[in-house]
């Protein structure tokens, strides 16, 4: 029997007009903020909002601006959100999502008029400082999706890290360092107030960029259809697993554990880690059964990851376990 996958394009999702929190990754990338926001207006990207003060604030006091904001806190998503509906918000979406991701997957070239970054993470010991965000890979792809003088700001009371970022802005290529006096509310955010009360100075720096020249990162595109292999052979109702690590590239793909599905026969998971620098995806592997002895291997598609040389290189990681432990024959590959 062969396999048969329905290629019918499903239509764009888009989210209610007035929907504050937005499922990123089920939307078409790069993203139609015109119809998202219901308007045409400039648009601002603010990384790490924390508990949401100053993009409300922000927004309230620039109604003619629309604003995206990031977020990998689930605590801080959910206080944001409710401050947004709370305060009537209406011209900021949140995200939560990674900064390079959402730089590179949701934002078309130019479409974006400023990126501010309050108080990140500094990372401050040596050995982790390439989890830093501003380094000169972030401002080369932020100058492909800021329109021309478009400008990434920092605010932040870790000298070591304003210092860094400016040497990596300098390294760049991209970004000229200007000195201007920061707007008042930068330092009302929920960090800001914490560090001035203990006396820690607060940094303020402007980068300007210019992306003429630097190379376009394309948003990594939707599979269709989605990663499989398909096997033969029978599964037993046990085998002997142990954690895999296998490199794709630069990347390395995780296979955590392996687990038969409560109450069948026909249906294996495999918890996977894709890590590839920039972007760490959690998925699900599935082996299921088709008929007799015929066997797809899939990469899960709810959470809609996003298919990257590592998600394939997870379902041929699975593929090659069965394979060479299990005992199954690997018959096509489509990954």
């Amino acid at each position: 029997m062969d396999l048969v996958i329905d290629t019918t394009a499903p239509a764009p999702f888009l989210p209610p007009s007035d929907a504050v929190l937005l499922p990123w990754r089920r939307l078409e990338h790069p993203v139609a903020w015109s119809s998202v926001f219901g308007r045409t207006a400039p648009l601002h990207l603010e990384v790490g909002f924390g508990d949401g003060r100053f993009t409300a604030r922000r927004a309230l006091a620039h109604p003619e601006d629309d604003f995206v904001g990031l977020e990998v806190s689930s605590t801080s998503v959910q206080r944001a959100w409710r401050r947004m509906r709370r305060d009537g918000v209406g011209n900021v979406r949140l995200l939560k999502a990674p900064a390079e991701v959402a730089v590179r997957q949701l934002f078309a070239a130019g479409a974006l008029r400023s990126i501010t970054v309050n108080f990140p993470d500094p990372w401050p010991k040596e050995r982790h400082a390439h989890h830093r965000l501003l380094r000169a890979p972030f401002f080369r792809l932020a100058a492909t999706r800021l329109a021309p003088g478009g400008e990434v700001r920092l605010a932040s009371d870790h000298l070591p890290y304003v210092a860094f970022a400016r040497d990596e802005a300098a390294r760049s290529g991209v970004a000229r360092r200007e000195r201007r006096d920061p707007p008042p509310e930068v330092f009302e955010t929920k960090y800001a107030l914490k560090w001035r009360e203990q006396g820690k100075p607060l940094c303020y720096e402007v980068f300007v960029l210019d992306g003429t020249g630097v190379p376009f990162e394309p948003p990594i595109a939707r599979s269709d259809p989605m990663p499989h292999a398909l096997l033969a052979g029978t599964l037993p109702a046990d085998a002997p697993f142990a954690k895999l690590v296998v490199p794709v590239g630069d990347a390395h793909v995780v296979v955590h554990e392996a687990a038969r599905a409560l109450g069948r026969d026909d249906r294996w998971l495999f918890r996977v880690t894709l890590d590839e620098g920039e972007l760490v995806q959690q998925v699900l592997v599935v082996a299921q059964r088709r008929q007799g002895d015929e066997w797809i291997v899939r990469l899960e598609s709810f959470g809609d990851p996003l298919v990257t040389p590592a998600a394939r290189g997870a379902v041929g990681a699975v593929s090659d376990w069965l394979e060479g432990t299990v005992g199954l024959r690997v018959v096509a590959r489509n990954y």
